[in-house]
């Protein structure tokens, strides 16, 4: 075996890694849409994460930390 087909069976086997990887992902992403957990109550911007402290588009503060007070 030279070293030319040597590199061919190579990126042939890289290729194959690449694509089984793709399509596992696609999979993975097609199974678990993201869903929208809440919206910000001052502009209604969807917020898709779960422990968000803040609006992405207005800054608003969405939720307190645990254990902190701020009433008076």
């Amino acid at each position: 075996m030279n070293f030319e087909e040597l590199v061919c069976y190579s990126q042939t086997v890289i290729l194959v890694l690449l694509a089984i990887g793709y399509f596992a992902n696609l999979r993975k992403s097609n199974t678990s849409p993201s869903k929208i957990e809440s919206t910000c109550p001052s502009c209604n911007f969807e917020i898709r994460g779960k422990n968000i402290q803040y609006c992405g588009k207005c800054g608003d503060m969405l939720s307190h930390s645990e254990g902190l007070s701020l009433e008076k």
